[in-house]
């Protein structure tokens, strides 16, 4: 089973750091345009997590892939989260506080890849990674 890379880089593609900030279907207003397409970085990211977890090794080949690893990493954390839980409800509230929490960005400390990561190269490609992103990813603008 071969690994996955992102198919969303186009040339008008913004960044922060080295990653890219690719659009969302989404009907919530957030720091990414809106995705226009039937896939965006989300769908990729579902779609490709069994294959692409797997994978000691991952050469990554633009800023969109690491964009899908991080997504990947976050959907792994969920995943974790859900394990423990018995029943739906308990589920909703775990992703719920998952949501609020802080889940920590490249550059910031605890998170496990920095050293494939480049920080925000200054204040406002910081402010772009938005306030969910900036504290913690929220529901609503990751979604």
């Amino acid at each position: 089973m071969p690994a996955y890379h992102s198919t969303l880089m186009d040339s008008n593609t913004k960044f922060i750091g080295n990653m890219a900030l690719l659009p969302l279907r989404t009907q919530f207003k957030g720091p990414a345009p809106r995705e226009t397409k039937d896939t965006d970085i989300l769908d990729e990211a579902i779609y490709y997590f069994k294959a692409n977890v797997f994978f000691k090794n991952y050469e990554i080949k633009n800023e969109a892939d690491r964009t899908l690893i991080y997504v990947t990493l976050y959907i792994s954390e969920c995943l974790k989260k859900l394990q423990k839980c018995n029943s739906r409800s308990q589920g909703e509230k775990e992703m719920y506080t998952l949501g609020i929490t802080n889940f920590p960005m490249p550059g910031e400390p605890g998170f496990p890849l920095n050293g494939m990561y480049a920080k925000p190269s200054n204040k406002q490609e910081e402010g772009e990674r938005g306030p969910g992103l900036s504290s913690g990813v929220h529901a609503p603008q990751l979604m």
